[in-house]
């Protein structure tokens, strides 16, 4: 049995490219579509792999800090939903502190503050922080979109993607 992930992938994604994709050459063309998904699906792990923590306790820090300053405010018209998103911060925080976290546990937190964040931008309509929390919003996310591009930019679906930063989670 192989013992690293690196080459497992490796050596299945080949297995499909140089025996199973040849063997399906007559088969229906969505059969053949759905082979080539795999093997895209399965490079995009292998390359991405040794990766994946730093890319997502990054990301749930980027999370964490919007939502510090979002929460800053609109805190005294959303005392509830600051409530809720301020203990989402807290149990983010402590996935971080976690060396045993896994992947999932950062994912976890990160969709509960895009939901926190997603009911303060609802709840702030007509408010007078209304304008200050979107612009802030749209600000904050623009690092974590690029970090998202560059995240799948093993998929190609970038133009450009040379005129993309180098991650620091990289380790090309």
């Amino acid at each position: 049995m192989i013992q690293s992930f690196d080459t497992q992938l490796q050596v299945s994604v080949r297995a499909l490219r140089e025996i199973v994709a040849p063997a399906l050459a007559a088969a229906d063309k969505h059969v053949v579509e759905q082979l080539h998904l795999v093997v895209a699906a399965l490079e995009f792990m292998r390359q991405r792999l040794p990766a994946a923590r730093r890319y997502y306790q990054d990301e749930l820090e980027s999370y964490i800090a919007l939502s510090r300053d979002s929460i800053a405010l609109v805190r005294k018209q959303q005392e509830t939903l600051s409530a809720e998103i301020l203990e989402s911060i807290e149990i983010g925080e402590r996935v971080l502190e976690r060396a045993d976290a896994e992947i999932e546990d950062y994912q976890l937190v990160t969709r509960r503050l895009r939901k926190g964040l997603g009911g303060l931008l609802h709840h702030s309509i007509g408010h007078p922080a209304e304008a200050a929390l979107q612009a802030l919003v749209l600000q904050k996310s623009e690092t974590a979109l690029l970090a998202a591009r560059v995240w799948c930019l093993p998929l190609g679906f970038e133009l450009d993607p040379e005129a993309l930063p180098r991650p620091d989670w990289s380790f090309d």
